[in-house]
C-alpha cells in the first residue's frame, strides 16, 4: 500500500473511534428535544436590551428561573419565552411581568401561542420521516447510478457524518428544534456531494486502468478530486461559519449543525467513502465490459 492508502486508513481508524465517541455522547447527555417537539408555550416580547440571552437568564430567579427559557427573536428587541407542557406558571400576562419585574427592563407582550403534545409528536414524527425519506431516496439514486459497493460506502459515509454531527449537538446541549432538522436534512445532501464525485472518478479510473490495484486506483482517484474538495469545502465552511458567528441565538442550531456535517462530510469522502468499497471488495473487474464468446463460423 502506498502512502496515501495508509493514511486514508488510519483516517477511517479515527473515524471509527470518533463515531464510537459520538454514540457514547448520545447515550450520556442524550438529544434535547426543543419546545417545538415536546409541546409548550411560546411568548414572544419586546424589550430593550443590549445583554444576550444567557445573560438575561442569569439574572432569573425563582420559579421563573426553573420554567423559563430565553430566546432570542429574529429580529433585534424581539425574544421568546418558552414555557414547557404542563408548567405551573402558564398565564403569559403573569409571566411578563414577572420577568419585567425581576429583570428592571419594560417588557412588552407581543403574542402567545401554546403547542399542544400531540403537535410536537406529530412535528416530531414527521421530522423523523422527512429525514427516513431523504436517506432511503438517496439509497435508491446511488443503487441506480453506481456499483452496489460503492452505493453501500457512500452510505456508510452519509451514516457516519449523522452519528457525528448528533454526538457533538449532544455534547454542546443544542436543542433538536425544526431548525435544526433543516440543518441535518442539508447536511445529508452535503455529505454525499464529495463521496459521490470520488466515486464517479473512481469508476472512470477503474475503466481505463484495469491492471492497476484497487488500492492504486482509489489514491489517483481522491488526489485527483482533493484540491476541488478543499475549495468546495473551504468557500462553504466560510459562509456558514459567518452565519454562525453573525447569525446570532436563533439561528445557532442551525448553523452549528451544517457547520459539523460540511466538516464531517468532506473528512468522511477520504476516510470512509474511499475505504469501505476497498474492504467488500471492489476491484477493476466490476466495471470492465462482459467479454462475449463467439464461436467459429465454419
Amino acid at each position: 500500500m502506498k502512502s496515501l492508502t495508509q493514511i486514508r486508513y488510519g483516517g477511517l481508524f479515527g473515524s471509527l473511534l470518533l463515531v464510537l465517541l459520538s454514540l457514547l455522547a448520545i447515550w450520556h447527555y442524550g438529544l434535547a428535544l426543543s419546545i417545538d417537539f415536546t409541546g409548550g408555550t411560546v411568548i414572544e416580547v419586546s424589550m430593550a436590551t443590549l445583554a444576550s440571552a444567557t445573560e438575561l437568564q442569569g439574572l432569573l430567579s425563582g420559579q421563573l428561573a426553573q420554567l423559563l427559557t430565553l430566546k432570542a427573536g429574529s429580529e433585534p428587541g424581539s425574544w421568546q419565552l418558552l414555557l414547557p407542557a404542563g408548567a405551573a406558571l402558564s398565564d403569559p400576562h403573569q409571566v411578563v411581568a414577572l420577568l419585567s419585574q425581576q429583570l428592571g427592563l419594560p417588557v412588552q407582550l407581543l403574542q402567545a401561542t401554546v403547542i399542544g403534545p400531540q403537535v410536537g409528536e406529530e412535528l416530531y414524527n414527521q421530522g423523523g420521516l422527512a429525514l427516513l425519506a431523504a436517506s432511503l431516496s438517496i439509497m435508491v439514486y446511488l443503487a441506480l447510478r453506481f456499483e452496489w459497493r460503492l452505493a453501500l460506502a457512500a452510505i456508510a459515509s452519509l451514516l457516519h457524518d449523522t452519528i457525528l454531527t448528533l454526538g457533538l449537538l449532544a455534547v454542546l446541549g443544542v436543542k433538536l428544534d425544526l431548525n435544526v432538522i433543516a440543518g441535518m436534512l442539508a447536511v445529508i445532501g452535503y455529505s454525499l456531494n464529495d463521496s459521490i464525485v470520488i466515486a464517479d472518478r473512481l469508476r472512470e479510473v477503474l475503466k481505463a486502468r484495469p491492471n492497476d490495484s484497487i488500492y492504486a486506483s482509489t489514491d489517483l482517484a481522491v488526489a485527483a478530486t482533493f484540491s476541488r474538495t478543499l475549495i468546495t469545502a473551504g468557500t462553504t465552511l466560510f459562509t456558514i461559519g459567518c452565519l454562525l458567528l453573525l447569525g446570532g441565538e436563533a439561528l445557532y442550531g442551525f448553523s452549528i449543525t451544517l457547520f459539523a456535517g460540511v466538516v464531517t462530510g468532506t473528512w468522511s469522502s477520504v476516510t470512509i467513502a474511499s475505504t469501505v468499497q476497498e474492504l467488500l471488495g471492489l476491484s477493476p473487474e466490476h466495471y470492465q465490459p462482459p467479454v462475449e464468446l463467439i464461436d467459429d463460423l465454419p
